[in-house]
């Protein structure tokens, strides 16, 4: 039994980091870039030090959630992996669990890119 608790916060954690670091991702590049275009100067002139920034924690944010996608998903292959887990027990919860892991990495990880790609696609403050 506890086991499966350990197992079962670990999967809770695994479920929540990633939308929370896609999250920071989000507040990071937007705040980076409104702090550089906020004086509203000259909105012609390069962010390129901001873009760099971006690019750098985009890199880092997909690696997270690559790795954090690939062990939840060998955790939930490891366990027998096969949908539906629809039935009232811990082990059935525990791979929805791990289910809802995988899934939730590979929808922060788009969600990563297309945070970025305003910052890495356009060069000025425009």
């Amino acid at each position: 039994m506890l086991g499966l608790r350990r197992g079962t916060r670990d999967s809770l954690i695994t479920m929540i980091a990633t939308p929370t670091v896609w999250a920071l991702h989000f507040l990071f590049c937007y705040i980076a870039a409104a702090v550089v275009c906020a004086p509203n100067t000259n909105i012609f002139e390069p962010i390129g030090g901001v873009r760099a920034a971006i690019a750098v924690a985009t890199f880092a944010s997909l690696v997270f959630c690559w790795f954090a996608g690939i062990r939840a998903w060998r955790e939930w292959k490891q366990a027998g992996g096969k949908p539906p887990h629809d039935k009232p027990t811990d082990d059935d919860r525990e791979r929805q669990m791990e289910l809802a892991s995988v899934l939730l990495s590979g929808l922060s990880f788009l969600a990563i890119i297309f945070t970025a790609l305003p910052a890495l696609l356009v060069a000025d403050c425009r």
